[in-house]
């Protein structure tokens, strides 16, 4: 057991977090060292043979045939004889100059292209040691007779398509994502539902992963309605994912896309809104391709108001020895609360193709802001007669300063074999939190005396994450995939509990409520997956072996806590295609969820003193096994899905609440406390139903339906506990064009109630309107919002045991109207190519625009 000694925060504290970072760091770099060595020694050779083969260059200069005016932002590919493979690409400049430089030895064709012009070819374009540069000098391109407005076709793209292994959710088609955060859109997809925090779940389920591009970021520990939905191109839902994606959360992942624009030359995009209630919105993403460089930047502010208010009416029941009921008292508890947030979003990233097949990345996205929040609360305490016998307030303040890191650096290289790959990443992200809470308590009476405390916490979380991914196709339908994956992650919070002496008025640090907890996780994992068709059937088989290795250190109590374990994450998928419009696919995988720091902090949280909460150290982690099976059904731009679905989870992490006496001035009042346990079994089964159907070629309704039964068992303290329901819930989107590039969105939402192991979730219902119309000619957009259109979304709990029942009721103000207006940069053009690039990529022809 390790001993640490206790000390009092002091002035040095924040040079001391500097140098336990600097210690962090370094520490990873000497693990990490080795790693990054040998990927640059194995890829080197590669890139040095690469750019040693590749020296020549080609330019020139694209003009308008008609009026001899430069071309700017043109596409220009060079092209391999004799097959036509793609060689290098470029965007013209402004002045349609284009240079396309590490141009290997051969003979080539040169192809120009821009919209509303034919594609011009340039054939007999040789390169060699002799002559390493072709000056093609003016090329000339002339448009086309009918204007491409006059025969633009263009199919939209739909809210939410179905596929039988996820569902991808193409936020841009959401009216949701002009002004809303990623919490509001998740309102209305399928099998989701979103609690009063921002908290997600899926079928019933809590543990669910939050990806960032397919990766953990710091974005990822920040709750959902904190996340402007105008930073997100599209949501993947994954339920049953194979054994490349990492098993953490039992109940599956949701993949955020951010928007990364692959338009070439500079576009972008700049919007502003505005809600009642003191809700604003900016943000600014601009995207900039040009020979070999891709680069992208973007800059959101966001300022939340919330105003809100809670009711909790806890009826305690007093036993005498024999276990029957003697006396009752009660406490209604009525409070009122505002947050307002604010955050600030930098993200910045370039692409840069060393080669037509070797790119590097790098990413970074930096996020800083403020919380402020009050709470205020009044309770009335009554006897069994319901007569008043106290009335007491408590005043809550809390101040928080937000920072957050993501670092990402990828490389990629493609070979001949088409869909091999190699993917290598290594990726960093580091939040960091400081917390000043005060607390104001006082009796109501003739002369109420006021308790004072202070809270004080420093919460750091850094993790660092390399992998490797290999794709190898044996023919068209077979192929092996295998990947390596480490990530270490270090969790340190301290926190500092101050009592004010009655005497002195001064604040006095108290030892036996101060917690410091750090926890520091390391995962080593690797997998494989063989994926094979025989006719009509697809399979895939794969497993994903995974060395955890974990440390609960309790700093102030010199406890530890270890718990390093061994396990295997089987996974497997048969798919049968009757024809392109009928797919049925049946699929096993085992997943894990392990406590996350909030359920492992034993911190008392004394926001409520009447309804404590804090972690539990000593949790395990918990483990699925699901099963599916879903059937897929086209009929032209109509869709339907059906999934059948069973899971068994073993450990299940649950809050569980106790009776507690709450000592106020040497006397008890009933309350009540909450923390984290392993269930004991949790079983549930369901179905899942959904549809895309085009009404009119102006009206499109998406609509799900999802029913579930959970069975949920423990046994605490000799006592067995259990508890099952069926809930259910459904989900209604109609999108209609009823004028000329104006959009009108009607969303609801009917949620049934849910159970866990000691109450229940009430039912709630909301509906959400949104209008967009285009502006400028097509430039801009104007939208009007409105969420939570009738006032109805509210979030009530039950929760019971055998000496207390409380009923729970929260409400935020929901109902808010958002104006806004976004202006699209230089996307006369570039709206169109991406379309047609939309379009080629869907008939397979989008691996050149690589470039």
């Amino acid at each position: 057991m390790s001993h640490y000694i206790q000390t009092e925060p002091s002035p040095a504290a924040p040079l001391a977090a500097f140098y336990t970072f600097a210690d962090f760091i370094r520490t990873m770099m000497k693990t990490y060292f080795r790693f990054i060595l040998c990927s640059l020694f194995i890829l080197s050779p590669a890139m040095l043979s690469a750019q040693n083969q590749a020296t020549g260059k080609v330019s020139g200069k694209l003009l308008d045939a008609g009026s001899k005016k430069p071309l700017g932002f043109a596409n220009v590919v060079l092209l391999t004889l004799p097959d036509s493979s793609l060689v290098t690409g470029a965007t013209t400049d402004m002045e349609g100059v284009f240079i396309l430089e590490s141009v290997p030895s051969g003979r080539f064709v040169l192809r120009a292209s821009m919209v509303g012009y034919p594609n011009k070819f340039v054939p007999n374009i040789s390169i060699s040691p002799d002559k390493p540069e072709a000056a093609l000098g003016n090329i000339t391109l002339k448009a086309t007779a009918t204007q491409l407005g006059e025969v633009e076709v263009v199919a939209q793209r739909q809210l939410v398509d179905f596929e039988l292994d996820k569902r991808v959710v193409n936020v841009s088609q959401d009216l949701n994502a002009q002004s809303g955060t990623v919490a509001e859109v998740m309102q209305n997809l399928p099998s989701v539902d979103v609690d009063i925090d921002g908290n997600v779940s899926m079928r019933g389920s809590a543990n669910v992963t939050i990806l960032i591009d397919g990766k953990r970021s710091a974005l990822s520990e920040i709750p959902l309605d904190q996340i402007p939905a105008n930073m997100i191109e599209s949501i993947e839902l994954i339920t049953n994912p194979s054994s490349k994606y990492n098993p953490e959360g039992t109940s599956g992942i949701i993949n955020l896309v951010l928007k990364k624009e692959k338009k070439p030359g500079f576009n972008g995009s700049a919007s502003i809104t505005a809600g009642t209630y003191d809700n604003y919105n900016t943000a600014l993403n601009l995207n900039y391709r040009y020979n070999k460089w891709s680069l992208f930047g973007g800059y959101d502010f966001r300022q939340r108001t919330r105003p809100g208010t809670q009711q909790n009416n806890t009826t305690n029941f007093y036993l005498n020895d024999a276990g029957q009921l003697d006396s009752t008292s009660y406490r209604l508890q009525e409070g009122e609360r505002n947050s307002t947030d604010l955050s600030h979003n930098f993200r910045l990233g370039a692409d840069y193709y060393l080669t037509p097949k070797h790119t590097l990345s790098a990413s970074a996205l930096y996020r800083f802001g403020e919380d402020e929040s009050s709470n205020n609360i009044r309770y009335r305490f009554l006897d069994e007669n319901r007569l008043l016998q106290s009335t007491r307030t408590r005043d809550a303040r809390e101040v928080e300063d937000e920072r957050a890191l993501d670092l990402t650096l990828g490389y990629r290289q493609t070979f001949d074999r088409k869909g091999q790959e190699l993917t290598a990443d290594v990726v960093y992200n580091a939040n960091v939190d400081d917390e000043v809470a005060l607390f104001d308590e006082r009796e109501i009476g003739p002369s109420p005396l006021a308790e004072l405390q202070k809270t004080l916490v420093d919460d750091k979380n850094y993790e660092l994450v390399t992998k490797a991914d290999y794709v190898h196709p044996f023919s068209e339908n077979s192929r092996l995939e295998a990947g390596l994956r480490t990530s270490y992650e270090q969790l340190d919070e301290d926190s500092r509990f101050f009592n004010q002496n009655m005497e002195t008025s001064q604040m006095e640090y108290d030892t036996t409520q101060s917690n410091h907890f750090v926890y520091d996780q390391q995962v080593y994992s690797l997998y494989t997956n063989y994926s094979n068709k025989y006719k009509s059937i697809t399979y895939q088989v794969g497993v994903r072996a995974e060395h955890t290795i974990t440390k609960s250190d309790l700093r102030n109590t010199d406890d530890t806590y270890q718990n390093n374990y061994f396990s295997l994450f089987p996974t497997f998928f048969i798919t049968n295609d009757f024809d392109e419009d009928n797919k049925l696919q049946f699929s096993y995988s085992r997943r894990i969820n392990r406590p996350r720091s909030r359920f492992l902090n034993p911190f008392v949280d004394q926001s409520d003193r009447y309804n404590l909460s804090y972690g539990n150290p000593k949790l395990d982690p918990e483990f699925v096994n699901s099963l599916e099976l879903g059937y897929l059904r086209y009929w032209g731009q109509a869709s339907f899905n059906a999934t059948v679905f069973y899971r068994h989870t073993t450990d299940e992490i649950e809050r569980f609440r106790m009776p507690s006496p709450t000592v106020v001035r040497a006397t008890g009042e009933p309350g009540t406390e909450t923390t984290f346990i392993n269930l004991s079994d949790n079983r549930s089964y369901g179905l899942e139903l959904g549809t895309n159907y085009p009404i009119t070629k102006w009206w499109r309704l998406n609509a799900s339906w999802s029913g579930f039964r959970t069975e949920l068992s423990t046994t605490q303290d000799d006592t067995e506990l259990s508890n099952s329901q069926l809930s259910w819930n459904a989900k209604l989107n109609s999108n209609m064009t009823v004028w000329k590039d104006l959009d009108i969105q009607l969303s609801g939402f009917y949620r049934a109630p849910s159970n866990d192991i000691q109450g229940r979730m009430e039912q709630m219902f909301s509906a959400d309107l949104g209008m967009k119309k285009d502006v400028l000619k097509k430039k801009g957009t104007v939208s009007l919002r409105v969420s939570d259109l009738f006032n109805t979304r509210r979030f009530d709990f039950l929760s019971y045991g055998p000496t207390f029942r409380s009923d729970i009721q929260n409400r935020r103000q929901s109902r808010i109207v958002y104006l806004g207006f976004t202006y699209r940069l230089n996307s006369d053009d570039s709206d169109r190519r991406n379309r047609q690039n939309e379009q080629r990529e869907q008939n397979g022809g989008g691996e050149e625009e690589e470039f």
